[in-house]
């Protein structure tokens, strides 16, 4: 498989784009997310600093808890959650009650499809590309995340600076 990889550029470049794809569609979870988990530690902080007893809260992660609508909150099923394809099949709407689904989700992840290709095509198979590729997911998740919140979190923005001066 890595013969064929590295002897045919197309399929490389092909091959990024669907994972870009699907990086995308995980990049709209970490933009939508990370603000959100880093304001609950935040504020698990003031408590304890204050000396109040911590909230409990329901878990809340990268993971949990399911994606959802965010009109009904209806989970959304996996058949419904391919980049870019699924928003275009049920034309931009929820499954479940028919409310409007932003037109962001498909565009990160269509960004992100082709950013991979880009760096694919620019780089060609090897370590160089995986490093490039890498760098340019967590570039895109700072972009969002920096357009809604205008915060840079360090969860990001430190592994980039660590991967630069072990350059």
């Amino acid at each position: 498989m890595i013969e064929l990889l590295a002897g045919s550029p197309a399929l490389f470049i092909a091959l990024c784009l669907a994972l870009g794809l699907l990086v995308g569609s995980f990049l709209n979870v970490v933009v939508h997310r990370l603000p959100i988990m880093l304001d609950r530690q935040w504020r698990a902080q003031c408590e304890e600093l204050a000396g109040k007893p911590p909230t409990q809260l329901d878990r809340f992660d990268l993971v949990v808890p399911r994606s959802a609508c965010p009109a009904c909150k209806a989970p959304i099923k996996a058949h419904q959650n391919i980049p870019v394809l699924s928003w275009l099949l049920l034309r931009g709407r929820c499954a479940a009650c028919g409310a409007p689904i932003s037109a962001r989700y498909p565009l990160v992840e269509a960004l992100t499809g082709i950013a991979s290709a880009l760096v694919a095509w620019k780089f060609g198979f090897g370590w160089p590309a995986a490093a490039a590729l890498v760098v340019t997911w967590f570039l895109i998740a700072l972009t969002f995340i920096d357009i809604d919140t205008q915060l840079l979190p360090d969860n990001l923005t430190l592994p980039l600076l660590w991967s630069e001066s072990s350059c």
